[in-house]
Formats: C-alpha cells, sequence, structure tokens
C-alpha cells in the first residue's frame, strides 16, 4: 500500500490516522548479543507484495534505512541469516538486491556514512540510493514510501542493518532529502506525528523466554513502562536531536542474601557524565575510572584490542552469585538531583555472547567500552531496562523505566499529535498527548474523575444544605405546633380550674393543635375566623331571664310559658346583634333575649337601641365557668326556682329589653347580693360585663363562675318543685 503525499490543502483539524504498531519480528538477532529485531521490505515498486525482506535492529540517532550489503567476510547462506536477510523465495540473499527494474533502485552513489563520532569503526562508507521501502513483511497492504533514501554497506562493523528513526533531513551532495519517519507523518495515511516510543526488549525476561521489543509510530504504548517515575527532557538545540541525558550517579546493589551493602561506582563528585542514548550500539562508552569501577566489582577483563571487556568463567560464576543490579540515575542535567529517574540493569543484562565479525570465537563479554573520543553512550543494553519516547514535534524526550510481566499485558497505546493540533468538534481523543502538552491519556483521565468528583461533591453539598433547610423548616413546624393546644383536653383543664371575678383580665386560653386559630396574634390569612363573644355567644349564657322581671303572661301558652327560648312563637337566643361566624355556635337571631344581671345592655338590635339596664348597687361582674353540660353547679335549677317564684315573664316584655325594676330585686339578686356581702367583695358594681370566650366554642378559663355557698344552694332550691331545664341545652 503505497503511502502518497498528503494534500497541502488538507483540513488541518482533520482527524489523522492513529499510531502505527510496528511489530516486531519475533526473533533474537546480533553477532554482539540477542536483540529483538523489526522487519522492513524494500524494492516493491509496483505494490504487488513482492520487495523484499530485512531484520533490522532500530537506531535512535540515525536518519538513514541501512540493510546489508553482500560482503566478502559473509558468503554463505548461514552468515546472511545472521544479518537479517531474508529468503526471497526458495533462493537466501547476500545481501539487497539492487535490480532497476525490478526494484525501483536509483543509485546515488559512494559517500561516508553519517555515523557520530564515538563509532570506533572510523568513516565508513556504503553505496547510497533511493528505492520503495515498507515496513513489516511485504505485501500488498504494507506501508510503503516510494524513493526513500537506503545505504547498503559491507562493514564489519554494522552486522545488521538498522531502521533509522532521526528526525534530521540528509544530504548527499543534492538537495536535502526527508527521512522516512518525516515522510511518513506528511503522507496521505499519515502517523498522527513525527513521534515514537521504544523499548529495545529484554532476551532474559520471563524465564529466559525473552520480552520482544516495542516500537509506536506516532505514540508510545503506555503498558511498557512506569509513568510514575518518568522524566522528560529537551532536546540539545534546534539543530541537535540527539537524546541527551545526565547520569548523576551509578550504584552496585548485590544480593541482600550475600551483600548488605551497597557500593558507589561513581563516588566522587565530579563522576558525573552525560551520555548518548543510542540504540544502533549495544555498549555503555563511559569515562575511563568509572569503567575501572565496574571492571572491579565484576571481576572484568580489559581488552584492549576491541576496546572490551570479556568476562572468564569464574568471574561469570561471580556475578551470577551477587546477583547485583546496577543503578543509573538519570536527569536533566548533573545538578538536579531531585528531578531524576532510576533505571536498574541486573546482571542479565551485562551477560552477553559476541561472535564473528566482533571475536573470532564466541567470548563471554560484558558491553562496557572507555569513552576514548570523550563522548559517553548508553547503547542497546541500557535499553533492555528503559523505555523512550521521541517527541519530535515538541523537541523533547522522555526516559522512564520498563515494565515487565509473564505474560506481558495488552498493549495501551497513545497517541502524541503535531504541534498545535486541535481535535474536530465533537471528536474525542483515545489519550496521548497533544499539542505540547505533558498530560497522558492516564493524567487525562485522571482529570476527568477528578472533575466528576468535584461536581459529586457540589452536588452532595447541595443536597445536604437542602436537607439542613429542610430540617430547620420541620423544627420551627414542630416549635409552633407546640404553641398550639388541644382543645378537648383545654376543656378539661377548664372544668378543674376556677378564677376570681376580681380579675382585671381574663388569662389567655390555651391553644388548639391547630396552628394559629386561637392564636391572639392571628395573622389575615389564617384559615379561621377570630373568636369573638359578639360572633359567637356562648351557649351558657341562653339562660331563663330572672324572676324579677314581669311574670309571663297568661295569655301565653303553658308549653311556651315552660318554654322560655320562645318568643312570640319564634325561638330567640340572647346574643349579639349579628350571625355567627358559623365555624362552633349556631347563628344568632336578630332579635335579643333577656339579659342577665350584670350586661350593660349597650348593643342595638334590629336598628332599636337599648339603654343600659339598671341593677342593683351591689351586682357583681357576671364572669360564667365552663358549660353546665360539662359542669353539675346546680345553676340551671336555681334559676328556674326563682323564675317560678317571681311567676315568670312573658317572652314577649322579655324580647323589648324592658329595664328591670330596682325597687324590687329578684330572689336571684338579693341571693347574689347577700354572697357577695359574705365574701366581702366590694358593693360597687363593675362597670360594665367584659367577656371573653364562650365555653362552648373552647373552654377558657376567663368563664368560669365562683361555686355557690351551700345554704345558696337549698336556698334557691326551695324556690320550686318543677323540673329544671339545663342552661346549655
Amino acid at each position: 500500500m503505497y503511502l502518497e503525499s498528503r494534500d497541502a490543502t488538507a483540513n488541518a483539524t482533520e482527524l489523522p490516522h492513529p499510531p502505527y504498531a510496528f511489530a516486531p519480528s519475533g526473533s533474537w538477532d546480533g553477532n554482539d548479543g540477542l536483540w529483538s529485531t523489526f522487519m522492513i521490505n524494500t524494492g516493491d515498486a509496483k505494490g504487488s507484495g513482492d520487495g523484499q525482506n530485512f531484520r533490522v535492529l532500530i537506531s535512535t540517532s540515525s536518519s538513514i534505512t541501512q540493510v546489508p550489503a553482500e560482503a566478502p567476510w559473509c558468503r554463505d547462506a548461514e552468515c546472511a541469516k545472521k544479518r537479517g536477510i531474508e529468503l526471497d523465495g526458495a533462493q537466501q540473499p547476500l545481501g539487497l538486491n539492487t535490480d532497476v527494474s525490478t526494484t525501483g533502485w536509483s543509485e546515488q552513489g559512494l559517500f561516508a556514512l553519517p555515523l557520530p563520532d564515538y563509532w570506533s569503526g572510523g568513516n565508513l562508507n556504503g553505496s547510497w540510493g533511493t528505492m520503495p521501502v515498507g515496513l513489516g513483511t511485504t505485501s500488498r497492504s504494507s506501508w510503503v514510501q516510494p524513493d526513500q533514501l537506503v545505504v547498503t554497506n559491507a562493514n564489519a562493523d554494522l552486522f545488521m542493518g538498522a531502521f533509522g528513526l532521526g528526525y534530521n533531513a540528509i544530504s548527499t551532495g543534492s538537495s536535502p532529502q526527508k527521512p522516512w519517519l518525516t515522510n511518513m507523518n506528511e503522507s496521505g495515511a499519515l502517523i498522527p506525528s513525527a513521534s515514537y516510543g521504544y523499548g529495545a526488549g529484554a532476551s532474559y525476561k520471563n524465564g529466559g523466554k525473552g520480552t520482544l521489543g516495542s516500537l509506536i509510530l506516532g505514540g508510545y504504548d503506555l503498558s511498557r513502562f512506569q509513568n510514575t517515575s518518568r522524566i522528560d527532557i529537551g532536546f540539545p538545540n534546534s539543530r541537535n536531536t540527539s537524546l541527551v541525558v545526565a547520569v548523576q550517579n551509578i550504584v552496585y546493589h548485590p544480593d541482600r542474601n550475600v551483600d548488605a551493602n551497597d557500593y558507589s561506582l561513581t563516588p566522587n563528585s565530579t563522576d558525573s557524565f552525560n551520555a548518548v542514548i543510542d540504540s544502533e550500539l549495544p555498549y555503555l562508552e563511559m569515562p575511563e575510572n568509572i569503567c575501572d569501577n565496574f571492571a572491579d566489582k565484576f571481576q572484568l577483563t580489559y581488552d584492549e584490542e576491541h576496546n572490551l571487556y570479556t568476562v572468564s568463567s569464574s568471574a561469570h560464576n561471580h556475578n551470577t552469585q551477587q546477583n547485583a543490579t546496577v543503578a543509573f540515575k538519570i536527569g536533566r542535567d548533573l545538578a538536579s538531583t531531585n528531578t531524576a529517574t532510576t533505571i536498574q540493569l541486573p546482571y542479565a543484562a551485562f551477560d552477553l555472547q559476541g561472535s564473528a565479525p566482533l571475536f573470532t570465537n564466541t567470548t563471554q563479554y560484558f558491553p562496557l567500552r572507555r569513552a576514548t573520543t570523550g563522548q559517553n553512550v548508553l547503547g542497546r543494553a541500557f535499553l533492555q531496562e528503559a523505555y523512550i519516547i521521541v517527541d519530535y514535534e515538541n523537541w523533547r524526550f522522555t526516559v522512564a523505566p520498563a515494565t515487565f510481566s509473564d505474560p506481558m499485558p495488552s498493549a495501551d497505546v497513545q497517541t502524541i499529535y503535531r504541534k498545535g493540533y486541535q481535535l474536530p468538534a465533537n471528536t474525542t481523543a483515545v489519550g496521548g498527548r497533544s499539542g505540547g502538552s505533558d498530560l497522558s491519556g492516564g493524567a487525562i483521565a485522571g482529570i476527568v474523575v477528578g472533575i466528576v468528583a468535584v461536581l459529586g461533591l457540589l452536588a452532595a453539598g447541595a443536597f445536604f444544605f437542602w436537607k439542613r433547610r429542610r430540617q430547620q423548616q420541620r423544627k420551627l413546624d414542630e416549635k409552633a405546633s407546640e404553641t398550639d393546644i388541644d382543645t378537648v383536653q383545654a376543656g378539661e383543664q377548664v372544668k378543674t380550674r376556677r378564677i376570681s371575678e376580681l380579675d382585671s383580665e381574663a388569662p389567655s386560653s390555651p391553644k388548639t393543635s391547630v396552628g394559629g386559630y386561637y392564636n391572639r396574634e392571628r395573622k389575615d390569612d389564617s384559615p379561621f375566623p377570630p373568636i369573638s363573644e359578639m360572633e359567637s355567644p356562648p351557649a351558657e349564657l341562653y339562660s331563663p331571664p330572672p324572676e324579677s322581671l314581669t311574670a309571663l303572661s297568661t295569655e301565653t301558652p303553658q308549653s311556651d310559658r315552660d318554654n322560655y327560648f320562645v318568643v312570640g312563637n319564634k325561638v330567640r337566643r340572647r346574643g349579639a346583634t349579628r350571625e355567627s361566624s358559623g365555624h362552633n355556635t349556631p347563628g344568632t337571631p336578630a332579635a335579643v333575649v333577656a339579659e342577665l344581671p350584670g350586661d350593660d345592655g349597650k348593643f342595638t338590635v334590629d336598628g332599636q337601641h337599648f339603654d343600659p339596664i339598671a341593677s342593683p348597687a351591689q351586682s357583681p361582674v357576671h364572669s360564667r365557668g365552663g358549660s353546665d353540660a360539662s359542669q353539675s353547679s346546680g345553676i340551671d335549677e336555681i334559676v328556674a326556682g326563682a323564675r317560678h317564684d317571681a311567676g315568670g315573664q312573658s317572652d314577649q316584655r322579655r324580647s323589648q329589653s324592658r329595664p328591670r325594676d330596682s325597687s324590687v330585686p329578684s330572689k336571684i339578686d338579693e341571693v347574689m347580693a347577700r354572697h357577695r356581702d359574705e365574701a366581702g367583695q366590694t358593693s360597687e358594681r363593675a362597670a360594665s360585663h367584659s367577656r371573653v370566650r364562650s365555653d362552648a366554642t373552647v373552654a377558657s378559663e376567663s368563664t368560669a363562675v365562683s361555686q355557690p355557698t351551700a345554704e345558696e344552694l337549698e336556698s334557691w332550691a326551695m324556690g320550686s318543685g318543677e323540673p329544671r331545664r339545663p342552661l346549655s341545652e
């Protein structure tokens, strides 16, 4: 599948292709150790899937694609196979096929390889040209970039091919040519950005089965490293994209069962150094004194010819027993020790075997070299335990400890977007870094969870605020209900209570359970109207007139004379001059009935005004108690007896409310006067009849009457022998 150049007019917010997971070949290759390789194909000029396959290493320093050429020191199929050259059908090629007609090879010449100064092989050269290069095994679905710069080499120092992930353009004497990663980023089926995440893998992990390498183009695999221990570092400058780190210290940790002490391999304050991470080399190239410290702890032997350290059998047994770990503390610079990460390499990461052409015979060696050029290197051996993320869009890279498990978890691929890229509206990113953000997918998920938590707290706070207000309102309602009364209970209380006629103001009645019904400070919106003796006269006050009134007319029928509620064949009630409110007592007729002693007579009935009634000098204030239905005082019988003795008054005369003749006092007046004299009360009559709420409406304390004495009861009872009518009937 050919990847054409992307249209320059394409929408800048168009959703890019997701990261490309470059699968490893599944093989462990190399003449300087066992390394996880990746598969590429070349020469598929027609897109028919007939290209040539190579297993190659990953180069983090080079920008070119390098493949083996036929070499005089590798003339057999077995050697070619070790170099990563795959079969072409049934044939084993010995190097790159450069047939112009079938591969699209375009020769550019013989040039020196753009290798860094720390390469000990000196100036290496190779044949340069352009041809199609694809990822993975050749097929019609392989991602193929046409006209990519390819270098063939026959140098023993470059045993295997390499896929360069550098970002710098390459110049061969003509115009600079873009590397493969840049071209892939700008193609139609592009990767999200010029970036990658890479871990070299380790053959010694998982019980010797090994963990293959990982390469994600345009992103990284979050499952392959410890994200909490990562450190982000900027490139040296805009022209130098080398992965330069500061090695702040190196510590040797033997197995605690063997030796409880740790040993610094950089004991002096000046032993820290800068180094370049380069996966194309397998070695650790460091200052000589530090190499000597390594040699001392691991019992290494320096091979001056190869500038390498070899391991004898006894040294290997010693190192296996010590089972030591070497911890590299990596930072941005030599001074910032608080901003660093630690990469720990076990002895197995250094336990390598070298073969031809590196060594004549297979040799156990330690991947350690003295830095003869002054440039220190952390090579492929270091990346067995480290994972790097290189972001050319934002000019930085990341170093973090690699993670391993058996089995390894599923890949968690995160996207790195182009600098300044913004997702289209209504589009959700699937993790990764965008536009220079340092946030990983996990960090973004954490932010989302934090926002949800804050919203939850706000909702909980609102709920508790509402609940508190509701509880406060409930308490207010309960407090208000406590001030109300139960009318039944209040009535029972009034039955047993008596107050004096001398009280200037009747005590307040208890309140009912209905809030505000009998409240003195009732608001206008109360569901019940106020109680007034002028609106709802108490039933107990419908008592027969005293016998001092004119006797009933002899013309009045006996039935009417017996029923003092009938006046003019109409039922009359003494009370207010207007209708009752209708809540508690029946309505009051317009006509007025005869008044009891103590009334002031100042009211109007049917438009006619009546003067005050003359009364004896010592008429008391009439303050009545509970109803006769609930309190048996004998008052009805006494009043009825007095009325019978006086011969009765006609209902018609009582309805006219004539003034009572004070010269002819009634029995009841005499009795009441005598009772007051005996009690030592004042002989002056009260100014008016101050009445309170009726007992028929509410059992008020203010309507109680003093209980007559036994002599008075006996005197009243002698008045008549006819039956008495209850006052409340």
